[in-house]
């Protein structure tokens, strides 16, 4: 008996050592996906760089950016990028999240640095026809010239939640700009 409570408790601990807190949404840790061995791909003019877990995830250049999802279980995990220029005359941070705010159901928000600059994300729920989603949003500047960009990583919710969103913030992680 002393032998399974051992062992179910060794298990517990490994969990809890090799879990990480989200740098983003509150109360939830997780394993991050390992991007060592992921396809790294370079945005619109060399600007940028991501990478993503595998070439599963069907990547797809757009005209401002770049749009990837994988299909797992009857549900999918998403990440996209849209390139703009900045508005003019610039927002500051706190009028952008009003907007946001008023523009989507925000679940949580708050700031993060990219790049040495205060950065804001937003956790948002979407419906799209019949399918919900949980959406992170990270809007990102770019310190050396007059764009930005929307970092978006979803889950359908029929199936995943915040945990797998968390999993996946390695793929913001690795945004880099060139």
């Amino acid at each position: 008996m002393n032998y399974k409570i051992l062992l179910v408790l060794t298990g517990l601990l490994y969990m809890i050592l090799t879990s990480e807190k989200s740098e983003f949404m509150k109360d939830c840790k997780c394993k991050k996906v390992d991007l060592t061995k992921g396809l790294v791909l370079k945005g619109s003019g060399n600007r940028y760089s991501v990478t993503l877990p595998n070439k599963d995830w069907n990547p797809v250049f757009i005209e401002n950016g770049l749009n990837a999802a994988v299909f797992e279980k009857g549900a999918f995990k998403f990440f996209g990028i849209v390139e703009m220029k900045n508005s003019q005359p610039r927002k500051t941070l706190g009028e952008q999240q009003q907007d946001i705010e008023r523009n989507f159901d925000v679940i949580e928000s708050g700031t993060t640095m990219m790049f040495n600059k205060k950065s804001i994300w937003n956790l948002v729920k979407e419906k799209v026809d019949t399918i919900s989603f949980k959406v992170l949003y990270v809007t990102v500047e770019n310190p050396k010239n007059d764009l930005i960009y929307t970092l978006s990583l979803g889950v359908s919710s029929n199936r995943y939640g915040k945990k797998e969103l968390c999993e996946l913030e390695t793929i913001i992680k690795s945004f880099k700009l060139n």
